[in-house]
C-alpha cells in the first residue's frame, strides 16, 4: 500500500492563509512594539532627582545632567544593544554642593536605583510588546474579514484582472513608487544635506580626566562627553568622585569587616528562625551592604524595619526603599513607617516593593505573628512635629486593644512601632512577647517583665544610619550605626544580638542575650 504523502498541493493551499496571516501579525507586532518602545519614555524619580528615562539601542546608560554639568554614560551590556537615557531634572536640593554630595552618596549605592531603572525599561518593552500584539492582531482581522467578504469568485477575478493587465500595474506601481521615495526624500533629505553645526559627541573616560583620581571597577567604565561642561567644571565632578571614593571605601571595609567578626554571630540551629531588625536608616543607603552581610552571615529570613528609612518623606527619598528591597531581596520584609517618612510615599514605595506593611491587623510572616502601624506623627527634616489623625497615646490604646482581644493560642509574637511610646499600653497590660521600636537614636532594653505569668520584653533599636537628629546620608557616619539580631523558635523570640558599626570603621557584636519563655 502506497504511503500517503504529509504534504499535497491542497494541504498547502488550506495552511497557506493562516501562514500569511501570521506571518502579518508577526511583522505588524514586531514593528510596531520596537517602534514604541524606541519612542517611549517614562518620568519616574531616581535618586534625588525627578528624570525621564528612554530607552535607546546604543549599547550605553547615558546621564544627562543637564546644561552645567557634563553627560556620563558607560556601557550596558545587554541584548539587542539596549541601553537607556537619563534626563536629569528638577531636584529639591538648595545649593549645587549640597545636590552633588547627596547624588555621589548615592552613586556609591546605586544597585537599588540600576534596579529602579531596569524595572521601568522593563515596564515599557511589555506594555510596547502588548501594544504591538494588539496592532497585529488588528491588522490580521482586517486583512481576514476584507479576505472573506471579497470571496473565492471576486478574488479569482481579481487575479484575473492582474494578469490581463500586468504592464499598466506595473506602471502604476511604478508611479506610486517613484511618488513615494520623493516624498520620503523631501521629508528627510533636507536634515542630511545640511552641514552639521555641532560635530558629533565625543567621550572621554573619566579616569582620562581626572588622571590623579583613583577609581574602582564601577567607575573605571565611566565616559564623559568632551566639551565646555566637562573642561569648565573638573573641579565639581572631582569633588563628586572624591566624596564618592570616600564612602565606597569606608562603607565597602564595613562590609568586609562583618566576615572576620563572624565567629561571634550566634547561628541559628536548623528549627529556628532569624531576624534582622533595622531603623532610623535616614537615608543612609551606604549601611545597607553592611546590615545585608550581617544578615547573610547569620541567616536572617525576615527583615523587620521600625521605620524612618527617610529624613523627611519626600517623593525622592523613596531611593532608600529601593536600596533596601535590593540588599535584602531574598529576604521578606516587614515593616512599618516613622514620623519622618510620613507624607505616604515611603509607605507607597514599600508596599509596591513587597514589604509586608503592618496596618494594625495581626499578619505572620515565617510562622512568626507580628502586629503593629506606622507611626501617625508628621515631622520633617528640622521641622516641628505635627499631629496626625490620631496622637501617639490614642495609637498605643488602640494597638492595646486589638492586641489584647487575640486569643491566647495566637498571641502576639512581635510588636512593631517606631515610637517606643506606642507600645507602652501593650507591654503593660502584656498582650505581646517582644515589644519593637526605634525612634530614639539609642538602643534601649531589652528589658524583661512578667504580666499575668506571661514574659513581655521591650527593645528600642538604635540607629542604623547612623543618623545625627534626622539626617545620616554622608561618606561616614555620625554616630555608631546598629542593627539587631532576633532569633525565633516555632514563632516566639528567644534571643537578641546587636552588631555595631563604629564610627573608627571598626564593628563591636555584642552578647547573645537569650529571652524568658
Amino acid at each position: 500500500m502506497a504511503s500517503r504523502r504529509l504534504v499535497t498541493r491542497a494541504r498547502l493551499r488550506a495552511i497557506t492563509p493562516w501562514a500569511a496571516l501570521g506571518l502579518l501579525w508577526l511583522v505588524t507586532s514586531v514593528f510596531v512594539g520596537v517602534l514604541g518602545f524606541a519612542n517611549d519614555s517614562e518620568r519616574v524619580t531616581i535618586g534625588a532627582h525627578a528624570a525621564t528615562v528612554s530607552p535607546t539601542f546604543d549599547g550605553h546608560a547615558t546621564l544627562d545632567l543637564g546644561a552645567v554639568l557634563p553627560r556620563l554614560r558607560i556601557a550596558t551590556d545587554t541584548a539587542f544593544g539596549i541601553g537607556v537615557n537619563v534626563d536629569v531634572q528638577e531636584t529639591d536640593a538648595n545649593n549645587l554642593t549640597e545636590l552633588l554630595n547627596r547624588d555621589a552618596l548615592i552613586a556609591s549605592q546605586p544597585d537599588g536605583e540600576i534596579a529602579r531603572i531596569q524595572q521601568v525599561v522593563q515596564e515599557m518593552a511589555v506594555d510596547n510588546a502588548v501594544a504591538g500584539a494588539g496592532s497585529g492582531l488588528l491588522v490580521a482581522v482586517v486583512v481576514a474579514t476584507i479576505w472573506t467578504m471579497l470571496g473565492p469568485r471576486r478574488r479569482r477575478e481579481l487575479v484575473h484582472y492582474v494578469h490581463t493587465h500586468e504592464r499598466r500595474v506595473e506602471h502604476r506601481a511604478i508611479v506610486v513608487l517613484v511618488a513615494m521615495l520623493i516624498t520620503i526624500a523631501s521629508i528627510f533629505g533636507p536634515g542630511q544635506m545640511r552641514p552639521a553645526e555641532v560635530p558629533p559627541t565625543e567621550w572621554r573616560p573619566l579616569a582620562e580626566l581626572l588622571p590623579e583620581l583613583s577609581f574602582d571597577e564601577r567607575l573605571t567604565g565611566v565616559e564623559v562627553a568632551a566639551g565646555f561642561s566637562t573642561t569648565g567644571g573638573v573641579g565639581v565632578i572631582r569633588t563628586a568622585v572624591e566624596t564618592y571614593e570616600r564612602s565606597t571605601e569606608f562603607y565597602g571595609k564595613l562590609k568586609e569587616r562583618v566576615s572576620q567578626v563572624g565567629g561571634r554571630i550566634h547561628q541559628a540551629t536548623e528549627d529556628e528562625t532569624v531576624a534582622l531588625l533595622v531603623s532610623d536608616r535616614h537615608d543612609n543607603i551606604g549601611m545597607d551592604p553592611f546590615a545585608a552581610e550581617v544578615a547573610k552571615v547569620a541567616g536572617a529570613k525576615v527583615l523587620i524595619d521600625a521605620g524612618d528609612d527617610s529624613s523627611s518623606g519626600q517623593s525622592w527619598e523613596v531611593f532608600s526603599i529601593h536600596s533596601l528591597r535590593q540588599h535584602f531581596r531574598d529576604l521578606k520584609v516587614v515593616a512599618v513607617a516613622g514620623n519622618h517618612d510620613a507624607g505616604g510615599h515611603i509607605e507607597d514605595a514599600m508596599r509596591k516593593n513587597g514589604f509586608t506593611v503592618l496596618d494594625s491587623k495581626p499578619v505572620e510572616v515565617e510562622g512568626i505573628r507580628f502586629l503593629g502601624d506606622s507611626d501617625p506623627t508628621k515631622t520633617g527634616l528640622g521641622s516641628a512635629d505635627q499631629p496626625g489623625d490620631e496622637t501617639i497615646a490614642e495609637q498605643s490604646e488602640r494597638l492595646a486593644n486589638v492586641a489584647c482581644d487575640q486569643p491566647s493560642d495566637k498571641r502576639i509574637s512581635t510588636f512593631v512601632v517606631h515610637d517606643p511610646s506606642s507600645f507602652a499600653d501593650t507591654a503593660t497590660r502584656g498582650c505581646a512577647t517582644l515589644l519593637l521600636s526605634g525612634h530614639l537614636h539609642r538602643q534601649v532594653g531589652p528589658e524583661h517583665k512578667v504580666v499575668n505569668g506571661l514574659p513581655v520584653t521591650t527593645y528600642t533599636n538604635s540607629t542604623t544610619g547612623g543618623a545625627a537628629y534626622a539626617f545620616a546620608l554622608g561618606y561616614t557616619l555620625r554616630r555608631p550605626g546598629e542593627v539587631t539580631l532576633i532569633t525565633y523558635s516555632k514563632g516566639q523570640p528567644i534571643g537578641l544580638q546587636t552588631v555595631t558599626a563604629e564610627l573608627t570603621g571598626d564593628i563591636t557584636v555584642g552578647a547573645y542575650t537569650p529571652l524568658p519563655s
